[in-house]
């Protein structure tokens, strides 16, 4: 019997470790094979794909952001071919089997690790023998128990990481890579906190795949340890081997807990580690402490500002830390204390999220104690709860929004840093709650945007409550460039007059001379703006050893 695995990527550049995993396991006794797809993709053409492969047995892995496709295209598939076997796996339907079951029309459910499960039942099911296989569920029979893999018998498979058909796509794609199985900690939010204790794999596994993916050419690979640092020597082990064998073009990222992280380790990372080599995603969620007891998280914010502020300081690892609002006993007006005490550190990006009632966590469970009301369709988003409400969380989207397209791309730091640390100092909530409230009240799309909109709607906001940002606009615009752009994102000159301007400098022999230029630099690599009536700024786009070099130079016609 042919069977095919499959699941529905968030996005094209993302894999599917999992698929990899329960292939590598079971392709050398079965007729196997995997497909991706994303969500984004048309679910009729993907049961087309399938079907055409005429695989008698489909292995399905579901997560949250893909369980709605999925289950229309399960529909589709068993409207057009009812014989079909579909086995659902992954964290969506884990702790939850009897759900799915009844709802759609699928035939088995396989909970928690499958690698050694699915070959089990893929035998059942060949042989017509009983089915009553543990972490495997039918409508007759639910299972109660989530597998666990034994990592040490995985290391012994062929490796996931090195498959043929991935070669081609590895520098195109994320790799996703797993050196352990497991949280120690018990957030109620979080699917995680189903699981208990922490398995590794063996270290020489680690550093034979992490080799190959080095050597073959990955631009990014994303740990998915739950908490990365958790083990002071397995990690200094794995951060060993990746500076020992750095290579240009490779970004890591980890999920870490910064208040477990030590001085000497935070030096060691400031003093060997290159730079844009190393991401760390820290969870913060909330600086609440009666939030945190809620949910059963335990963290000192004292010590995770102080560490996050040391690594900061290095300059080596970039910071990504994030923020839920939403979570118990957290106020409109408390959780912009949260959303101030951990922006105040200024991380290069900081994830605002929504809390999601996630199927099988203890607080989906507990709704009902701390007044919840949330979609019943995934992702599961809150709409309110005894201590927020409805429109407090509307605000909040808003300022999310702003706070994506103004500090987290990166496209504005001068003027974000200038407005942080004289207009708003402090109040950084406040400035992106304003300016989403603005936005919003101003029609101005969600999608669908130039990036010259983006900053005629920065300065049109700041002109609204009397802050000239002109300087630092105009240097954030064009450092978004590496070749001179075409236009600018405000209208200084009528139509022919900036090249009439750039024709007239490139014929003052003097002022070119004086500042190293040519004719052909300053009408092809150069732009102009007005600083004042008889004043100009040039910025010059120069290519130094693949690194853009701009250059500011200040024009005065009379003087030259």
């Amino acid at each position: 019997m042919k069977t095919i695995l499959s699941t529905l990527n968030a996005k094209y550049i993302h894999t599917s470790l999992a698929l990899r995993w329960l292939y590598v396991a079971n392709k050398e006794r079965f007729d196997i094979e995997f497909m991706e797809f994303t969500i984004k993709e048309d679910v009729a053409k993907i049961a087309s794909e399938l079907l055409a492969t005429q695989c008698d047995i489909l292995g399905l892995s579901v997560y949250i952001w893909n369980v709605t496709a999925t289950e229309k295209l399960i529909k589709i598939l068993k409207e057009q071919k009812p014989e079909l076997i579909i086995i659902l796996g992954g964290p969506e339907v884990t702790y939850e089997p009897e759900h799915f079951l009844k709802e759609w029309p699928i035939d088995y459910v396989i909970s928690g690790e499958g690698e050694f499960v699915l070959g089990k039942l893929l035998h059942a099911i060949e042989n017509n023998k009983p089915k009553t296989i543990p972490s495997v569920s039918i409508k007759e029979n639910i299972s109660l128990i989530v597998a666990k893999a034994d990592l040490e018998q995985l290391s012994k498979l062929p490796s996931p990481y090195q498959l043929e058909q991935d070669k081609a796509n590895l520098s195109n794609r994320m790799v996703y890579f797993e050196t352990s199985r497991g949280c120690p900690y018990q957030c109620q939010y979080c699917l995680s906190s189903r699981e208990k204790g922490v398995r590794y794999f063996p270290e020489q596994y680690i550093q034979e795949n992490l080799l190959y993916l080095i050597h073959s050419g990955a631009r990014q690979i994303k740990f998915l340890d739950r908490t990365f640092n958790l083990n002071r020597t397995h990690t200094l082990s794995v951060f060993d081997f990746l500076m020992k064998h750095y290579r240009k073009g490779l970004s890591c990222q980890f999920e870490v807990y910064a208040d477990l992280l030590t001085d000497d380790v935070i030096e060691y990372l400031n003093r060997q580690l290159p730079e844009d080599y190393f991401r760390f995603e820290i969870g913060i969620q909330s600086t609440y402490e009666p939030t945190n007891l809620a949910v059963n998280r335990k963290q000192d914010f004292r010590l995770l500002a102080e560490n996050i502020q040391k690594l900061m300081k290095g300059g080596k690892v970039a910071m990504h830390l994030d923020l839920i609002a939403g979570l118990p006993h957290e106020t409109f007006t408390r959780f912009m204390r949260s959303f101030n005490d951990v922006f105040a550190l200024r991380a290069k990006e900081v994830q605002l999220g929504f809390l999601k009632m996630l199927r099988g966590t203890k607080l989906r469970n507990d709704a009902e104690k701390y007044g919840y009301q949330y979609s019943e369709q995934a992702p599961y988003e809150i709409y309110c709860n005894a201590a927020i409400s409805v429109e407090e969380l509307q605000r909040i989207h808003h300022a999310e929004h702003a706070l994506e397209k103004f500090w987290n791309s990166g496209r504005f730091k001068q003027s974000m840093n200038k407005i942080f640390d004289t207009y708003y100092a402090g109040g950084y909530f406040e400035f992106f709650d304003a300016l989403g409230l603005y936005y919003n009240k101003q029609g101005y799309p969600q999608r669908g945007y130039q990036l010259e909109d983006l900053f005629r709607f920065l300065n049109n906001f700041l002109q609204s409550i009397n802050i000239d940002l002109s300087a630092e606009l105009r240097k954030d615009y064009y450092n978004n460039y590496h070749i001179r752009p075409q236009g600018y994102w405000q209208e200084e000159f009528e139509k022919g007059e900036r090249k009439r301007l750039l024709y007239l400098i490139g014929q003052d022999k003097a002022f070119l001379d004086r500042h190293k230029l040519t004719r052909q630099i300053v009408e092809k690599k150069t732009a102009i703006n007005t600083l004042s009536s008889n004043k100009y700024l040039l910025t010059v786009f120069e290519q130094e050893e693949n690194e853009t070099i701009r250059r500011e130079i200040t024009y005065c016609p009379n003087s030259n």
